[in-house]
């Protein structure tokens, strides 16, 4: 049902909107504001060169519209953005934040956002709106730009810029405005690769319960923003049923432990694997090292898809749970602090 609508909704915005065209035009953005800026040493610093350099803070927030609160407490330009950080920016207001990875994220109004670091992703989109763009890498290579909502990952690997939307009643949907992107459920193939829908320029695709076919999107920020506007005041209004919403999350929770249950599996045999080549290689028998090594590949190859799976669902737990908590319905059990060594442990996040 709420398949169906969310398409139906996104079409109807697009008319509205007039949809786009390829000619270059003012999408509201200002210019990049500068990120970085150089700090004098500490008078203290008496020239220890093995003394670690603390790693940056996950992001900055460049400049801020309306009272933007950081974990409740009003926030100014300029300041860094711990981990776990929770942004709400007031309706009307904007959040501009440049991450430490390279990644510039500009949230909207009516938005509840937070900066991670236990995934893959950088940020977790709660509810609202962002445009999050990468911009080409050059020489300095840099990891995925990730953003999670609760019902979808979004991932730009070289460049591009795209804007979500997380809709109060679970949905998501999402216009690539430039470069490329990818969107998953964290659903899995029957050979236990992430299902993955890859998008280009000027294509959007809308995210109830399940990835719903793309279809042609903005490619302006400016039409992207409206189209949105459209999606929410024809969206449903209300929640989703807490009890039906603890259900939900604790169904991505199993999703969550069967990856890693995958994972742990294909760990051991990698175990397994690299003695019975060590074992091969000091007794000579090069025919049996030679097979070893084979299998050891296809092993790495399988490792790296199921790292990948399970970090999209860990990903999707997270944002799940933390929209439930942030309405204050969260279950007895917290499935995130339950697994959160485990996926430590297996995923090094």
């Amino acid at each position: 049902m709420r398949h169906a609508l969310l398409v139906s909704l996104f079409a109807i915005a697009l008319i509205a909107c007039g949809g786009d065209d390829d000619a270059p035009a003012d999408d509201g953005r200002d210019d990049p504001q500068p990120t970085t800026e150089e700090s004098p040493p500490p008078e203290d610093d008496v020239g220890d060169d093995h003394a670690p350099t603390p790693d940056p803070p996950p992001g900055r927030l460049v400049r801020l519209t309306g009272t933007v609160t950081i974990d409740g407490a009003a926030a100014s330009a300029g300041m860094d953005l711990e981990a776990e950080s929770v942004i709400e920016v007031p309706a009307e207001g904007q959040a501009v934040i440049q991450l430490r990875d390279g990644g510039r994220l500009e949230v909207d109004g009516g938005s509840v956002a937070r900066l991670v670091e236990d995934a893959a992703a950088q940020a977790l989109l709660i509810r609202g709106s962002l445009y999050a763009a990468q911009a080409p890498e050059g020489n300095s290579p840099r990891p995925p730009l990730r953003v999670v909502s609760p019902s979808a990952t979004v991932e730009i690997g070289q460049s591009g810029e795209i804007y979500l939307v997380a809709f109060e009643w679970g949905g998501s949907w999402m216009t690539v405005l430039g470069g490329a992107a990818a969107v998953t459920t964290a659903d899995a193939t029957n050979q236990r690769r992430l299902r993955v829908v890859e998008l280009s320029a000027g294509r959007a695709v809308a995210v109830p319960d399940r990835i719903a076919e793309p279809t042609e999107g903005p490619s302006r920020l400016t039409a992207a923003r409206a189209a949105a506007a459209q999606l929410a005041a024809a969206a449903p209004e209300s929640a989703p049923d807490a009890s039906a919403e603890r259900s939900a999350l604790a169904s991505e929770a199993e999703r969550l432990d069967q990856a890693l249950r995958w994972l742990e599996t294909e760990t051991r045999r990698g175990h397994e694997l690299t003695t019975g080549h060590r074992e091969a290689v000091r007794e000579g028998d090069t025919e049996e090292a030679g097979r070893l090594q084979r299998e050891l590949v296809g092993h790495s190859q399988n490792l790296y898809r199921l790292r990948r799976l399970a970090t999209a669902r860990w990903e999707r737990v997270r944002a799940r749970a933390l929209r439930l908590a942030l309405r204050g319905q969260s279950p007895q059990e917290d499935p995130v602090a339950a697994r959160q060594d485990r996926v430590a442990g297996l995923l090094g996040h």
